[in-house]
């Protein structure tokens, strides 16, 4: 800050004291010695933007201020900013000359260089009142300057709207933002016109002498609407181009889409085997069991044999048989005894295989999801498991850690599962 307040002090030592009273008066001879507006303004900016032209041009404000406050010159800053959209048509240097010339009017008015102006018991910035003066002034001299004061309002517009973006995503980035809490200088700039255009008539024939001036008022709201549109369609034409890249970027390549497939494949078969597990556990247990209970069962027979003294077997001897019994179902019918006929539990493995494809899976889009699935289900080895494809896929989906990582939706899954089903239907067919 303290580097810019410096060279601020050092342009200004270059410069005489009177340098805008100056410039304003060169502008206003310029303008006087040629018949034809159109040529004096193509001088008149020639010469604004060899003195000013890029770092003096808050200067040129100050001179369009002295202009104004006489009557007799104020035309001439009408004519001279009429001439600097006519003479940037055929000369190229002049582009950059309107874009700094706000650029310089947008500082000022932030930073408050200038006094307030009060119209009609309300208050204006200094720069905004010198704006909407000038093209008073402008259509004042030809109506049909309407169209310049449009297109150097939209530049005010469009420029402020990139520097109150820029000013939000500092403040969102630092928690503060550079712009002081004031009104937009083009709102501000369209208040002015509308307090000048405001006019209570003393009697019912006397005409409103600023009827041009709601007329042009009318004009800078419309370019107003259009540029904020325009704006806002590029942003939203930007941010959709940059979700595509970031999508782009997340999305799965092909190689690794390939690479999937073997894991997807023996996750599949193991996820087939880990589905009947249970059935064939519980299968043996019912086996296992039921050896158990009639080993008991044989032992309790014995012990009532004895206890009643029947086929020559005392109470002793059936206690003890029931004993015998007992002990011998519980050892020969014990899980390591049928270890050999247990189902394998093949969950470790199904965990790795599926963990490995969810990784993937994660960053494919719906169409690449959709023509994965599709290629599986028309895989030799998968055709034994078609039916079971698409709960392979909902599983995978269950199971899967931070879900709202996903590129697609879940309702572009629940569509791509239904897919899957009737492509599963097809094939079932056709194999038939």
């Amino acid at each position: 800050m303290a580097e810019a307040e410096a060279a601020d002090s050092a342009d200004s030592a270059e410069l005489s004291e009177n340098f805008a009273e100056d410039l304003a008066t060169r502008v206003v001879v310029i303008l006087q010695k040629q018949m034809d507006p159109l040529i004096g303004g193509a001088e008149a900016v020639d010469y604004v933007y060899e003195t000013c032209y890029p770092d003096h041009l808050r200067y040129y404000f100050d001179a369009l201020e002295l202009l104004h406050e006489n009557n007799a010159t104020e035309k001439f800053a009408g004519l001279a900013w009429n001439g600097l959209i006519n003479a940037a048509v055929n000369d190229k240097k002049l582009d950059g000359l309107l874009t700094n010339m706000i650029e310089a009017a947008l500082k000022g008015y932030y930073a408050l260089e200038k006094p307030d102006v009060e119209l009609k018991g309300k208050k204006f910035s200094g720069y905004s009142a010198i704006m909407a003066m000038t093209f008073i002034k402008m259509v004042e001299n030809n109506a049909s300057n309407d169209d310049n004061c449009a297109e150097i309002y939209s530049h005010l517009v469009r420029q402020e709207m990139e520097i109150d973006a820029k000013a939000q995503q500092e403040e969102k980035e630092t928690g503060h933002s550079s712009l002081p809490s004031l009104q937009k200088m083009y709102d501000d700039v369209i208040d002015f016109l509308a307090t000048r255009s405001g006019f209570k008539a003393g009697s019912l024939n006397q005409d409103n002498p600023y009827e041009f001036v709601g007329v042009l008022l009318e004009k800078l709201r419309g370019s107003r609407r259009y540029v904020m549109q325009d704006v806002m369609n590029q942003r939203a034409l930007e941010k959709k181009r940059q979700l595509e890249i970031e999508l782009e970027n997340q999305l799965a390549g092909a190689e690794e889409v390939v690479m999937a497939a073997a894991p997807f494949t023996e996750g599949l078969g193991f996820f087939v085997k880990e589905k009947r597990y249970n059935y064939k556990f519980l299968a043996v247990e019912k086996i296992r069991m039921t050896l158990q209970l009639l080993g008991s069962i044989a032992g309790c027979i014995y012990f009532l044999l004895g206890y009643m003294n029947l086929w020559g077997i005392n109470w002793i001897d059936g206690v003890g048989l029931c004993i015998i019994m007992v002990i011998f179902s519980r050892v020969a019918g014990a899980r390591s005894r049928f270890q050999y006929f247990y189902p394998v539990d093949v969950s470790k493995e199904l965990e790795q295989n599926s963990t490995q494809f969810i990784n993937v899976m994660r960053h494919m889009s719906k169409d690449q999801l959709e023509q994965f699935v599709v290629r599986q289900i028309k895989v030799d080895r998968n055709q034994n498991f078609l039916s079971m494809v698409p709960e392979y896929v909902k599983y995978l989906y269950a199971i899967m850690p931070d879900r709202k990582n996903m590129v697609i939706t879940v309702d572009e899954l629940s569509e791509l599962v239904e897919n899957s089903e009737i492509e599963v239907a097809k094939q079932l067919r056709g194999a038939v």
